[in-house]
C-alpha cells in the first residue's frame, strides 16, 4: 500500500510539473486520477485485511500462540469496533472466530484517508479548470 502509493504520488507530482511547466490543461486533468488510484488501493487493501486477520487468528490458535498474538494486536488497533465487542481475543476458539464479521469496508470512507483523497482530486479538477478558465492554458 505505502510502495504504491508513493509510486502514485511521485507519478502525480510529475505530471502536475509538467502540466504547469508546458501549460497544457489536459496533463493537469489526469492528474487528478491519481488520488482515486491511491484510494482504490487503500480499499482494496482494506478489503482483504479482514479476512487475513482471520486466517491468523486461526493459525495462531492450531500453533497454539495465546501471548503475544499479532491477529489480536491487529485488530486491537486497527479494528476497535471488533475488538471491543469480543472482549478477550486471545481466548476465542475457532468456531467464534470463523463465526467473526470481519469485513472490514464498512465505514471506510467515512475515515480521515479516503476524506483527504477526495479533496485532493477535487483540488486537481480545481486546478484544471483554473488553469483553462482563468489562466488559459491549451487544452492539448
Amino acid at each position: 500500500m505505502t510502495q504504491a502509493g508513493g509510486i502514485i504520488a511521485t507519478g502525480d507530482v510529475l505530471l502536475l510539473s509538467y502540466g504547469f511547466s508546458q501549460k497544457v490543461a489536459a496533463i493537469l486533468l489526469v492528474a487528478s486520477i491519481s488520488p482515486m488510484g491511491i484510494l482504490l488501493i487503500y480499499l482494496i487493501v482494506s478489503s482483504i485485511a479482514g479476512p487475513l486477520v482471520g486466517l491468523i487468528l486461526r493459525l495462531e490458535r492450531k500453533l497454539l500462540i495465546q501471548e503475544d498474538s499479532l491477529g489480536a494486536t491487529y485488530l486491537r488497533s486497527h479494528m476497535r469496533s471488533v475488538a471491543a465487542t469480543l472482549g478477550d481475543i486471545e481466548n476465542l476458539d475457532d468456531e467464534q472466530i470463523r463465526a467473526l464479521d470481519l469485513s472490514t469496508l464498512k465505514g471506510q470512507l467515512g475515515k480521515a484517508i479516503p476524506i483527504s483523497l477526495c479533496a485532493a482530486t477535487i483540488a486537481q479538477v480545481g486546478l484544471f479548470v483554473l488553469s483553462l478558465a482563468v489562466y488559459h492554458y491549451r487544452f492539448i
